[in-house]
């Protein structure tokens, strides 16, 4: 049985694909914490969502052969949640931090200290008085991720002294990913339906991965052999994905800002509209469509650009897949 997600993921720098500028950096940060046999610095990733900051986390705990601890910001509600995660690292140990712009603010003060003296300080209350503790933590890295770093506190961003930001691929970049995938997948694809997989792959590795385990049920259920771009657009007919990887939400995006405003309008006033958050809506959608030449940002709003307006009438006319 095919194991997809393992097969997928990247277990090195050297297997990693884009983020040049960030892997180069890397390389030379890991050879020499390796050399004084220290810890590496806290590191920071920070960009739209899908760009390997997670696999990236893996891969230096591989390459320094060290042990790493994973959690998502969002599930820890008590300080206590954080000091027992970070009383449990040993030595050398790396501590990942998804989404660490969900922390709550009194959890962020406590990882101030464990980051800067590797210490935790805790008070509580003993009958009538209040005690003071001292917890000493042995040398870790914290990783953190996240798709909104101006949210983080300013204390907390100044304890990372290594932050990189993710930028979106390139179609050449995923087309490189695509080579190494198509033959855990033997998809037997040729450089035109490669390119057109890149295109709807919303510059991101992620949605690259989604559309390549797609395209493998449908070939099987299909009975394909192999895929040339008439096949591949026949494919992509029948799976709904259109030309400029558009998801449903991008849709109504470009809806509203047509159909409810026809005018440069704010992004709160598209997420009321939306019933969405506007934070997701700025890390999420809004990169990308700017990314794209879609919507631009002006200092009246957000508005749809000439190739904006001309992806509204293909979609109104569905002739946009």
């Amino acid at each position: 049985m095919l194991k997809l997600d393992n097969a997928f993921r990247p277990k090195s720098l050297s297997s990693f694909f884009g983020q040049k500028e960030i892997i180069k950096q890397l390389k030379a940060y890991i050879f020499s914490a390796k050399n004084r046999k220290t810890v590496l610095d806290h590191i920071l990733f920070y960009g739209p969502p899908g760009l390997g900051k997670t696999s990236l986390a893996y891969i230096i705990s591989n390459e320094m052969k060290v042990n790493i601890v994973t959690i998502t910001a969002s599930t820890l509600e008590k300080s206590i949640d954080l000091i027992s995660i970070l009383g449990q690292l040993n030595a050398g140990d790396i501590l990942f931090i998804d989404e660490i712009h969900r922390l709550k603010k009194e959890l962020m003060e406590i990882l101030y200290n464990a980051m800067e003296d590797f210490k935790i300080y805790v008070t509580y209350k003993n009958d009538e008085n209040v005690k003071a503790l001292t917890l000493s933590l042995p040398p870790f890295t914290l990783i953190g991720a996240t798709t909104s770093a101006g949210n983080l506190s300013h204390p907390l961003l100044d304890r990372f002294s290594i932050i990189f930001k993710f930028r979106f691929y390139t179609d050449e970049e995923l087309i490189e990913i695509i080579k190494e995938l198509e033959k855990i997948l033997i998809l037997e694809l040729d450089e035109e339906s490669m390119l057109e997989i890149a295109l709807r792959s919303r510059e991101t590795p992620r949605n690259l991965i989604n559309l390549l385990k797609r395209l493998y049920d449908y070939k099987i259920y299909k009975k394909i052999d192999k895929f040339d771009k008439k096949e591949i657009l026949k494919a992509f007919k029948f799976l709904k994905i259109n030309k400029y990887g558009l998801n449903d939400e991008d849709i109504e995006i470009i809806k509203v800002l047509k159909e409810k405003f026809n005018r440069p309008v704010s992004l709160e006033a598209i997420a009321s509209i939306l019933n969405e958050d506007s934070n997701n809506l700025k890390n999420i959608n809004e990169p990308f469509l700017v990314n794209q030449g879609i919507i631009e940002r002006t200092k009246q709003g957000r508005k749809l650009t000439k190739l904006g307006e001309d992806v509204y009438k293909q979609i109104i006319n569905k002739t946009i897949l």
